[in-house]
């Protein structure tokens, strides 16, 4: 198997990834069967180890950078020829960065040209639309519709169609799942993934003192019996110091539940760039997943409640009022249906 690891900036603000994103998505569609990996300037040496020690026939290395300055010139190559030298089995085709592309100028060029013509054209549009209305003052134009290639109306509906989530439920049997923050809501993820089977792995500085009882902890699923419930344990262990981007090794699921913005936007980042799906408690528009109000009744009912994201407190009325009401009917229709 074929890889391409593609290096990127270290860079903590949300959103930085989109475009690099969008890259590794269209790798991955272009060419399968291909190993495609991302990984930053500070993690490189780590990432290429690992990926060096997986099945792999070759590596080609793309620095996703414009300038070929310290970090092309010097830095790259050397953690290159370090890691040739210790797998000398298998070669490693190092890239030149971005900006020395044939096509990149041209690629610049056009992208200049399309957006000065697609800004007179918006132009000519504005004057005759204010031309048919006399009504239309220069402070009642909406300026923003000026921005190229539809750009003002993409964000409007990616801002719609972010806040519209797929509901589903994943099997995290076997999985390992990072929770990164060690206080209330941080517990409250992790009590709530214990259920499920995952490998829970919970690192911060300090920890609320009820993760004690959690610390290295095995807990059955208690709607389980027997073999089956030997089989879906849930390992909790707790690392007490700051988050490392390494800790996001091998991890298919990521929970951000610190009160530290700049830990939150790299813990973000980092997980994005790796495609790790992220819940970020503090943002739910930069995550991936929101987790709804859960019920269960009886030993096979699920009843789950959410408001998109927008409105915890009252989803937590809502599970209150349908704990109070529902209850008793739910178990008494799962009763009659095994008993039909």
């Amino acid at each position: 198997m074929k890889a391409i690891l593609i290096i990127a900036h270290h860079c903590i603000l949300p959103g930085a990834y989109k475009g690099f994103e969008e890259i590794l998505d269209r790798l991955h569609h272009d060419m399968p069967g291909t190993r495609v990996a991302s990984t930053s300037l500070l993690d490189l040496e780590n990432d290429l180890r690992a990926l060096l020690r997986e099945d792999v026939e070759s590596v080609t290395l793309l620095p996703y950078l414009l300038l070929n300055g310290q970090h092309t010139k010097n830095d790259v190559p050397k953690v290159v020829a370090r890691l040739q030298a210790e797998f000398p089995e298998i070669p490693i085709t190092l890239l030149p960065c971005l900006g020395d592309w044939k096509e990149f100028a041209s690629m610049v060029v056009d992208g200049v040209r399309n957006a000065q013509v697609g800004m007179c054209r918006t132009e000519r549009s504005e004057e005759s639309r204010c031309s048919l209305d006399s009504s239309a003052t220069p402070d009642s134009i909406d300026f923003g519709s000026r921005m190229t290639g539809f750009a003002w109306d993409d964000a409007r509906m990616l801002r719609a169609h972010a806040s519209n989530f797929f509901s589903i439920e994943l099997n995290l049997e076997g999985r390992n799942v990072l929770v990164v923050g060690g206080g209330r809501i941080a517990l409250r993820k992790v009590k709530t993934l214990l259920p499920t089977g995952a490998r829970i792995t919970v690192v911060a500085p300090q920890f609320d003192p009820e993760f004690k009882s959690l610390d290295s902890l095995t807990t059955p699923d208690s709607r389980m019996t027997g073999s089956a419930q030997k089989d879906s344990l849930t390992s909790v262990t707790l690392i007490k110091r700051a988050y490392e981007p390494l800790d996001l090794r091998s991890v298919f699921m990521v929970f951000i539940c610190t009160d530290q913005p700049t830990v939150n936007a790299q813990v973000s980042n980092d997980a994005h760039a790796r495609r790790i799906l992220v819940n970020n408690a503090c943002d739910y528009l930069d995550g991936d997943f929101i987790v709804p109000a859960r019920m269960d009744f009886g030993e096979n009912i699920a009843v789950t409640v959410s408001t998109q994201g927008r409105a915890p407190s009252l989803a937590k009325k809502l599970k209150q009022k349908i704990q109070a009401e529902w209850a008793e009917g739910l178990e008494q229709v799962e009763k009659e249906f095994y008993e039909s």
